[in-house]
């Protein structure tokens, strides 16, 4: 096996598919502490920086894509290092991280938490991409807890997760700043401190309200802005000067393309469903929630129409909620809206790829699932998930993306339909 010898101040930056063990001495690897016998792995399209901390060696295995390259200095901005020395001294609890997307926002909050833990402080870590979660599973927002030092964001065990019900905040900001101020909570009663990771959508009226309101909500001690111009500096404008700390970016980040961005999320989605099995759950025991479904007055679908066409029905304060086996007749339609005022029709079987979360009496989110079908007169809906007990089961909540078990994104359906 290959070896390579370090002396203090070397730098190197991995890239993978590589794994490597140490086996003298010590190196940094994102910040965090690697002694003798660690043994690291970073997988296909990451990287990392290694630093030396004084002289080492370790053994390494280069995958088909794998390298090791010499640097001639560090790529972590002196700027980050005089900012963690603020954080240990001051210990601020909340610390909400701002940037456009590919600006290494997710780097960062590895890098800071694993130079905490060497102080002695255990970071929180809030993960908002839902795309490409690092922790917890697509369509989430998941927190971890920093118990040991990782290369990568993905190593940190999942603590809690919020289900957003979609692999982007758009038409989802209240499930985004609900859920993030969640996690913020609990995390608050797990670590000294916790890191928001925010999402790189910083312009236009929902991005600006996205990142404005999610600071009132979560009131954190610390902004850090890592921009490569002055791209933030609008919202920056609405924020207290005291509490924002502007960083440069490091100057290794790479930016993914757009067919990586979906490459990676199918990736995601096929791996947290390959072990899956089919859940039936009681309609009569489970409760919809981000959902008309199940929130109104039933109603005998027979009054409503002749034949078997209509097989569910329930009077809601915005009018009529409908399933039915085909489309209804202009007719039928124009009479069912004069007597209910609207009428919103749910298609049987559109329901099917629909991506759900399901939930505890808590609300603590047990699993992802992806309806399979629900059976009205039998009064069960199927999903495959790889939550095993379904007694366990209090409520799926409905998100608004289809999506095969494989990871590919079928389609999208109304919020509150489906």
């Amino acid at each position: 096996m290959p070896e390579l010898k370090f002396k203090r101040g070397d730098v190197v930056r991995l890239e993978g598919q590589l794994s490597l063990e140490v086996k003298e001495g010590e190196v940094s690897v994102s910040g965090g502490l690697q002694g003798k016998g660690s043994k690291v792995v970073i997988p296909r399209s990451k990287s990392v920086p290694l630093e030396a901390e004084g002289e080492a060696l370790i053994e390494y295995t280069l995958g088909q894509e794998g390298k090791i390259e010499q640097l001639s200095e560090r790529t972590i901005p002196k700027e980050w290092d005089t900012l963690i020395s603020e954080v240990i001294q001051r210990r601020p609890k909340t610390i909400l991280v701002m940037g456009n997307v590919d600006v290494g926002k997710t780097f960062f909050t590895t890098y800071l938490s694993n130079k905490l833990l060497r102080h002695g402080l255990r970071a929180g870590a809030v993960d908002s991409d839902v795309g490409q979660a690092d922790i917890g599973p697509p369509t989430t927002m998941g927190l971890g807890v920093f118990e040991q030092p990782v290369a990568l964001l993905y190593e940190v065990p999942l603590s809690n997760a919020y289900f957003v019900g979609s692999m982007s905040p758009s038409g989802h900001m209240l499930e985004f700043v609900v859920g993030m101020k969640w996690l913020v909570e609990h995390g608050l009663k797990k670590a000294d401190l916790v890191i928001v990771n925010t999402p790189g959508w910083i312009s236009g009226g929902p991005g600006r309200a996205l990142q404005l309101y999610t600071f009132e909500l979560i009131g954190p001690d610390m902004v850090v802005a890592l921009q490569r111009e002055r791209e933030l500096e609008h919202l920056l404008a609405s924020l207290p000067p005291s509490r924002v700390r502007r960083l440069p970016v490091s100057t290794k980040v790479r930016p993914r393309s757009h067919a990586e961005r979906a490459a990676l999320r199918a990736m995601l989605v096929s791996k947290y469903f390959e072990d899956a099995g089919k859940l039936v759950l009681d309609l009569r025991r489970i409760r919809f929630e981000r959902s008309y479904m199940g929130t109104g007055t039933p109603i005998d679908p027979q009054t409503l129409e002749s034949g078997t066409n209509v097989i569910h029905a329930e009077k809601i304060p915005e009018g009529l909620l409908l399933v039915t086996r085909r489309k209804l007749s202009d007719k039928t339609l124009q009479e069912l809206e004069s007597k209910f005022r609207s009428v919103r029709v749910i298609k049987q079987g559109s329901e099917r790829n629909l991506i759900v979360g399901l939930v505890n009496d808590a609300s603590e989110l047990l699993g992802l699932g992806i309806i399979e079908k629900i059976d009205y007169e039998r009064g069960h809906v199927v999903v495959l998930t790889p939550v095993k007990n379904a007694d366990e089961v209090a409520a799926v909540q409905i998100g608004s993306m289809k999506i095969k078990p494989t990871g590919e994104e079928v389609g999208t359906v109304r919020p509150g339909t489906f």
